[in-house]
C-alpha cells in the first residue's frame, strides 16, 4: 500500500448531482480496493491557466489515500475517459509535511546558534 494525492478538476457547468457522482464513484472505488481516503479537500471553483475543452473555469478537488498501484492505473483510467473530467493528477504523496517540519526545525536551530554566536562577540 503506498499514500497517494490526487487533484481532479471537472467541468465547472457541471450539476451538483453530476460532480458528486463522479467523486463518489471515485470514492468508492478507492474502499473496493481496501484503500482508505484520509483527505477529501474541495478547492472550489478556479480560473483555468487556459481553456481546456472551451472551459474557462474548473471545479477542483484534492485527496489524498493509501492504495495500491492497481487502483491507481484503474481510477486513471476512469478519468481519462469521463469526458466531464477535464484534467486530474495521481501522484506518491512523499511525506512533504514530515520532511518540512524536519527541515524547518533544522533552520530554527541553526538560527539559534547563528544569533548566540554573534551575540558572544
Amino acid at each position: 500500500m503506498q499514500k497517494y494525492e490526487c487533484i481532479v478538476v471537472l467541468r465547472s457547468d457541471l450539476s451538483e448531482s453530476d460532480s458528486t457522482a463522479i467523486l463518489d464513484r471515485f470514492e468508492s472505488s478507492v474502499k473496493a480496493h481496501d484503500g482508505e481516503i484520509t483527505l477529501k479537500d474541495p478547492w472550489g471553483t478556479r480560473k483555468l491557466a487556459y481553456e481546456i475543452d472551451k472551459q474557462t473555469t474548473g471545479d477542483y478537488y484534492r485527496y489524498r489515500f493509501v492504495a495500491d498501484n492497481t487502483l491507481v492505473k484503474e481510477v486513471d483510467r476512469d478519468f481519462r475517459l469521463d469526458d466531464k473530467v477535464l484534467r486530474h493528477l495521481i501522484v506518491i504523496d512523499e511525506e512533504w509535511e514530515e520532511r518540512n517540519r524536519a527541515a524547518l526545525a533544522k533552520r530554527a536551530e541553526q538560527r539559534q546558534k547563528d544569533e548566540g554566536g554573534s551575540n558572544g562577540d
